[in-house]
């Protein structure tokens, strides 16, 4: 008997030395076996009233109902959609941020306004590339639903932009749970659920469904990602600019 009350001794200890080793350094929840990224994006709803409360050209995004989404490490974003019937491809490749409608196209230096630049944030994943333009500062672990995360901010680093993000991390998939917006005079914006994670690739997850509510805790969109493919080998001429 006194045999078997030490076995359960030592297993609740060994589980109580895992619960407490869960990491605080931000580089154990990166994605760094994706390379690429494919998916169809696409608008299930949206509420433009409570939607501008968060911004106007924010509220405006969900305005486009489905796109195109390639991403390519490190920090190379094509995004392609049809306004009416223009074709409209959005690309970001490292600090320039391309964007042609019809005839009309601009090219910015987005070196030193990372706000504008689109990322797999967006998507719930954190990779290398992205990793390189923030600062991260871990702050606690918090438990939701039963599950834990490390909940970090994120900064931007070598920039004037002082917008923060804070983010809670699942430790199993390595994905955003939940993400908290403020800008840079430290309002909070709004606050980003990213549910529904697959496995699209071994060791590498996707949330699929994005929910966004604004600072009044009101939902304002709905986005989900469909087809997901990772991992393809996109090549580099989809990121140029012509």
């Amino acid at each position: 008997m006194r045999s078997f009350s030490l076995l359960w001794i030592a297993i609740l200890c060994f589980c109580a030395r895992l619960s407490v080793a869960q990491s605080q350094d931000i580089n154990d929840y990166v994605q760094t076996r994706l390379q690429d990224l494919r998916a169809t994006v696409r608008q299930q709803a949206a509420n433009q009233r409570e939607l501008e409360r968060i911004n106007r050209d924010f509220a405006n995004s969900y305005r486009v109902k489905q796109m195109t989404a390639r991403y390519k490490e490190p920090l190379r974003m094509r995004l392609e959609s049809k306004i009416g019937v223009v074709n409209v491809v959005y690309i970001i490749n490292g600090n320039y941020k391309h964007v042609s409608a019809g005839p009309i196209k601009t090219t910015d230096d987005i070196s030193n306004a990372p706000g504008k630049r689109q990322s797999l944030m967006d998507f719930g994943i954190l990779t290398p590339g992205f990793m390189k333009l923030v600062h991260a500062r871990f702050l606690r672990f918090e438990t939701e639903g039963g599950t834990r995360y490390a909940v970090f901010e994120l900064t931007w680093a070598n920039s004037d932009d002082t917008s923060k993000h804070i983010v809670w991390m699942d430790a199993k998939t390595r994905t955003v749970y939940k993400r908290q917006w403020y800008n840079q005079e430290g309002k909070f914006m709004a606050t980003f659920y990213y549910k529904n994670p697959v496995e699209a690739a071994p060791g590498v997850w996707v949330p699929t469904r994005v929910e966004v509510y604004n600072a009044a805790g009101k939902l304002g969109g709905v986005t989900t990602y469909v087809d997901l493919r990772v991992n393809e080998g996109l090549p580099d001429s989809l990121f140029q600019f012509q």
